[in-house]
Formats: structure tokens, C-alpha cells, sequence
């Protein structure tokens, strides 16, 4: 399982201002809100908190879009596996852009963060249908031609378990699929301090494509993204990434 993470916000943030920024960042993209349902939303938060508070932090700006590979992935017509789905903003994305809401999947662990994306984007009803959840990963063999892994290999702490992950990933995906995503990282050299809120995993360059490679993936390209520093000396950086799957 994921390493568990802190429910508190970092940089002075809190609950009620990013879940008001996040209705902000949402209501841009055509929804509304009844009266006091912002309040409502902290009340039932406020308890327990949000399931890794970046995802709220971030709620609204689809990290999808902006992947080196997504505007060829758009032109891909098969099944499309968003695995560790989190709030489901790169699926609604997909839908935004016109790829076939038949042909999409989203999985998670559990329902935390797919319950709070249906809070925020207020559509439960209308795609609750595309998800799955279950604490196995139960689908069968090339089930999929493209899987999507968006901000979850810096979530898992244990080797055994990543390793799963990523044959997980080249077990459902069929000859000549593809494997894209990003992950926090570091360039190699690098090394950034201990950070308890930050990412159980933090992968060099060479270990991220050691880990591909190994789950039997071939030609892994990466690309350097800029991650925002939360401390003097941070050196953690975004890799976007794409690998196909070929005959073993």
C-alpha cells in the first residue's frame, strides 16, 4: 500500500482557502455552486481532513493537458486506464477534449479522493460509472492500449510494491501499448533533505528508467519539468515520462 501521507497543508495553507480556490478553479470550467455549499464542503472535510491535500492544491488545472505525450495520446482510439486515478480531474479532461468516455477507466484504492473530485465538480451521477475501485488490481491481460500514471510512483514507498505497480501496468497493456505519466524526481547527482510531508519516493533520472526498463518496458523518454520548491535547496524536479510496451 501507499506510504500514508500527512493531511495537513504546507506554506501556511489551509483547508477552507484551497477548497474555496479549487471551487474558484472549477466553477472556470462551467460549474456551480448552491449557496453555502463551500461551508458545507468544510464542515464535512474538517473532520478527517482530504486525502493528500496536494491533490486539492491542484484540483481544477488537469496535469494531463500539459504532458508531452497527451496530444498523441488523443489520437489514440483504444482503452484508456488512468491507474491511481486520485480526484479524477485528468479523466474530465479527457472527456472535455472529446476522447470516448466509453473507452475510459479510472482505478484507485479507494474512493477518498474520487469522492472529492464528485463533491467539487458536482457530477457523480453523470461518470461515477468510469471508475473502479477494489484494493486489487483485478483486470485481465491487455486489457488496455494506453495507462496513464499521474503523480503515484512518488507515492510508493515500498520496492516489492512499485515493482507490482509498474507489471501491473505491463500485464493489462497490449502489444505496442503505451505507459505515460510524471513523478517527482531528481536529475542524477542531486540529492534533496528529509521532508515529512513531501514524497515517500524521490527516484534519480536513472533509477526511474532502471524501474521501466525492468517491468519490461522499452525506449522510456523523459522529460524535465520544474517542480516548486518548498525549502532552500530543493532540487526536486517533475519527470514526465512515456514507454511502450513490445515482445518480450
Amino acid at each position: 500500500m501507499p506510504a500514508t501521507h500527512s493531511r495537513s497543508f504546507r506554506d501556511g495553507k489551509t483547508l477552507a482557502g484551497e477548497l474555496r480556490a479549487a471551487m474558484g478553479r472549477v466553477g472556470v470550467l462551467g460549474v456551480t455552486y448552491p449557496d453555502g455549499y463551500c461551508d458545507e464542503l468544510i464542515a464535512k472535510y474538517g473532520k478527517d481532513g482530504v486525502p493528500y491535500p496536494h491533490i486539492l492544491s491542484i484540483l481544477g488545472e488537469p496535469r494531463i493537458r500539459g504532458h508531452f505525450f497527451y496530444n498523441r495520446m488523443l489520437q489514440r482510439t483504444g482503452p484508456f486506464l488512468d491507474y491511481g486515478c486520485g480526484t479524477g480531474d485528468n479523466i474530465r479532461q479527457l472527456l472535455r477534449d472529446g476522447f470516448s468516455r466509453e473507452q475510459i477507466t479510472g482505478f484507485d484504492l479507494t474512493w477518498e479522493s474520487i469522492n472529492l473530485g464528485f463533491d467539487l465538480y458536482r457530477d457523480r451521477d453523470a461518470i461515477r460509472a468510469l471508475f473502479v475501485v477494489n484494493d486489487m488490481f483485478s483486470f485481465g491481460e491487455e486489457t488496455f492500449d494506453t495507462v496513464y500514471s499521474g503523480s503515484v510512483i512518488h507515492v510508493i514507498a515500498d520496492e516489492d510494491e512499485l515493482c507490482g505497480y509498474l507489471n501491473n501496468v505491463w500485464r493489462v497493456l497490449r502489444l505496442g501499448g503505451i505507459l505515460f505519466g510524471s513523478t517527482l524526481g531528481l536529475e542524477d547527482g542531486d540529492t534533496c533533505s528529509p521532508d515529512n510531508q513531501g514524497p515517500p519516493r524521490v527516484m534519480p533520472r536513472a533509477d526511474l528508467i532502471r524501474h521501466l526498463y525492468a517491468a519490461g518496458f522499452t525506449g522510456p523518454v523523459l522529460v524535465t519539468r520544474p517542480h516548486e520548491a518548498h525549502h532552500p535547496g530543493d532540487k526536486k524536479c517533475v519527470f514526465e515520462f512515456c514507454a511502450k510496451k513490445v515482445d518480450e
